[in-house]
């Protein structure tokens, strides 16, 4: 199962995903864009999962598709 991960960057101005230990090559302003993006890439991947972390890289939310 592949797991994407949408976590702030180290200075907390953008959004990133990563898969496993790659990072994608997008940033995004908003959290909701990089949640929107990581659904899509999950469910073209299924089964995959989504774990969303907070500012402070804390696990918020896990989802699955």
């Amino acid at each position: 199962m592949q797991c994407y991960r949408v976590a702030p960057d180290k200075e907390a101005s953008r959004w990133m995903i990563t898969k496993g230990n790659q990072d994608l090559e997008e940033l995004f302003i908003y959290k909701d864009e990089a949640i929107a993006l990581a659904i899509m890439l999950a469910k073209a991947n299924s089964p995959s999962k989504i774990e969303i972390c907070d500012e402070a890289h804390a696990v918020v939310d896990k989802r699955k598709y």
